[in-house]
């Protein structure tokens, strides 16, 4: 008889703790906010019933905004304005129902329009004169 025998239930007990180790991280990961190496968030914004809803911004790593828009029910509406990486502003433009919908306007870097079109479900229906605005 053998003073040593062999006893597998570790293995069990080793995987129960290694998957459950596994599962926790990956909700706390899912539940934090996306962030830079630097630590700065990318993106701030609520899902509801798993698609956007609400205010969502977008930063660069510096901490600056990079876009901001409202979502409803996961599709973009209202308006929606892209930044430059010092902070001015490049576009404006009005969504509804996920489409352009409204004006879009570029600016230039003394913040000025330089190019405003209207839309109309995602197509253009012409440019508008920026000195009208």
């Amino acid at each position: 008889m053998s003073i040593f025998r062999y006893d597998s239930r570790h293995k069990v007990v080793t995987f129960f703790l290694v998957a459950a180790a596994a599962a926790i991280g990956y909700y706390l990961n899912q539940r934090g906010q996306p962030t830079f190496d630097n630590g700065q968030v990318k993106r701030t914004g609520s899902v509801v019933n798993g698609r956007n809803q609400g205010r969502w911004t977008w930063y660069y790593p510096d901490g600056r905004k990079k876009m901001e828009g409202d979502f409803a029910g996961g599709k973009r509406t209202g308006r929606w304005i892209t930044f430059d990486s010092n902070g001015d502003t490049l576009t404006v433009s009005m969504y509804r129902n996920d489409q352009l919908n409204g004006l879009h306007t570029d600016y230039g870097p003394d913040g000025r329009p330089t190019l405003s079109t209207n839309y109309v479900n995602d197509k253009p229906t012409g440019p508008v004169d920026p000195a009208t605005q």
